[in-house]
């Protein structure tokens, strides 16, 4: 097992003058398939909650930074988060683990769903790794469009986020499941993500920094919390097997300058919507997961600020909205009125936030992630024919039907597979696997067999 260490970028190697580059994942998004698996286990969620409310981080009685995250519906789930030094694990005291925290932001975050999606195409995650390339990731987030920063210190500021995350550590007592499914997921001190930042090109200055470098590579290998929450024993069990949801790629690219809110809520129902699978929340149970308690309160007392905070909702509502694939957007008409939704100028009513706080709202994440997060958690849901690849019926009361090629594409772009992975693993070529996709073989029982079970597609 090969084991990486974090490296300070002011200490990173120096290239020797001929250097090939390291073999890279493929970008995560396809113009046919702007969508892709992620890790969305506790340990995630988690993660991103300790990226995103820097607010909520403190001192435990020793001196040292701590995150600490509880299940909701679990009290005996603790997952807590450490800031640990580059190299041999030693947690860091506050005043030092703060220059690491005050890193953490929308870009770190957007990473780390980044590092998850690539995790899902890993085989064993715990014992693999993956390299990624800098100007691959800028793309992704939608950066090779942004005009005010050049292309060195886009690649600058990726390298100092990948570095900032291999710096976050987990500690977890975690059960997934009850009775005799329970499924053990404890972990104890161990990094979210193991990263080494290599940087190619460039000058090195007089401090021993590369200048302007022409490209950044950052090979990754998930921690050993991977083991416990994406596990064979968890998959048998079918709790483990809901540990990942869809990252859409129009999140990725939401202005983080323009439209935090939005881009923060967006990130947020990413690793909710597989868990919360009915999208129904308070207005208010969504602001306290986005923001420091002290705004909503000031909010309450201040009619600016509570005038402010309104306004910064509905626009983000809006912007998920009008997204190229959409997020759906539904409000309860009996505790959200008119008059409070995006776009109304009626005059609010008097008390008008408390009102907002306490309205309930329905967010699903853009299609057809809403029909795929379905199929995973309910095997005998029939879904619309417009999702053939992941229809599942009831076995006791319908028969098996053949497998269509648009049942197959979508089932392995669903699973975030090339053909030419899903080829590997039938043992046939691209060219065989494109020609059933196309309806031009015809299967036989065997192949047929072999592809519900690569693909999770239930007689």
């Amino acid at each position: 097992m090969m084991i990486f260490e974090n490296v300070r970028l002011k200490n990173l190697v120096q290239a020797p003058k001929v250097q090939h580059p390291p073999q890279t994942e493929p970008t995560l998004f396809e113009s046919n398939r702007p969508f892709t698996p992620a890790a969305t286990a506790a340990p995630m969620v988690s993660s991103l909650q300790a990226q995103l409310r820097k607010d909520r981080w403190g001192k435990d009685a020793s001196g040292l930074a701590y995150f600490l995250h509880q299940a909701k519906g679990k009290s005996s789930n603790i997952i807590e988060h450490y800031i640990t030094t580059p190299g041999k694990i030693t947690i860091l005291p506050w005043d030092e683990a703060i220059q690491i925290i005050d890193k953490f932001g929308l870009l770190t975050a957007k990473l780390h769903l980044i590092f998850a999606a690539h995790t899902m195409r890993q085989d064993k995650a715990w014992e693999s790794h993956f390299t990624l390339k800098g100007s691959d990731i800028i793309a992704e987030l939608g950066w090779d469009k942004r005009t005010d920063l050049n292309k060195f210190q886009k690649l600058n500021e990726v390298a100092k986020a990948a570095f900032a995350l291999g710096c976050l550590t987990i500690q977890a007592t975690w059960v997934e499941g009850w009775d005799r499914k329970r499924v053990e997921c404890s972990v104890q001190t161990s990094r979210m993500w193991e990263t080494l930042v290599e940087v190619r090109g460039g000058q090195l200055n007089l401090k021993g920094k590369i200048d302007e470098p022409t490209e950044v590579y950052i090979t990754v290998r998930p921690g050993l919390w991977t083991y416990a929450f994406l596990n064979k024993a968890g998959y048998e069990a079918k709790k483990a097997l809901y540990q990942f949801g869809y990252l859409a790629q129009d999140i990725l690219k939401i202005d983080p300058y323009h439209d935090e809110l939005a881009l923060r809520l967006g990130l947020h129902l990413t690793l909710e919507s597989r868990f919360h699978t009915s999208g129904t929340y308070k207005v208010q149970t969504l602001l306290e997961a986005l923001l420091p308690q002290t705004d909503i309160n000031e909010a309450i007392e201040n009619r600016d600020k509570a005038y402010k905070l309104t306004n910064r909702w509905n626009h983000a509502l809006e912007v998920l909205s009008e997204l190229k694939r959409a997020f759906q957007i539904e409000f309860d008409p009996a505790t959200y009125p008119e008059q409070l939704r995006p776009g109304s100028k009626a005059r609010k009513p008097r008390g008008y936030f408390e009102r907002l706080l306490a309205a309930k709202i329905t967010i699903h994440p853009p299609a057809p992630i809403p029909e795929l997060l379905a199929a995973k958690t309910d095997p005998k849901l029939v879904l619309p024919k417009s999702n053939p690849a992941i229809q599942t019926v009831n076995s006791s009361t319908t028969t098996s039907t053949e497998l269509t090629g648009e049942q197959i594409r979508l089932a392995r772009q669903a699973k975030g597979w090339s053909q030419v992975k899903l080829a590997g693993w039938l043992g046939v070529t691209q060219a065989f696997v494109s020609n059933i996709e196309k309806g031009n073989r015809t299967l036989s029982k065997e192949m047929e067999a072999k592809l519900r079970k690569l693909l999770d597609i239930q007689d």
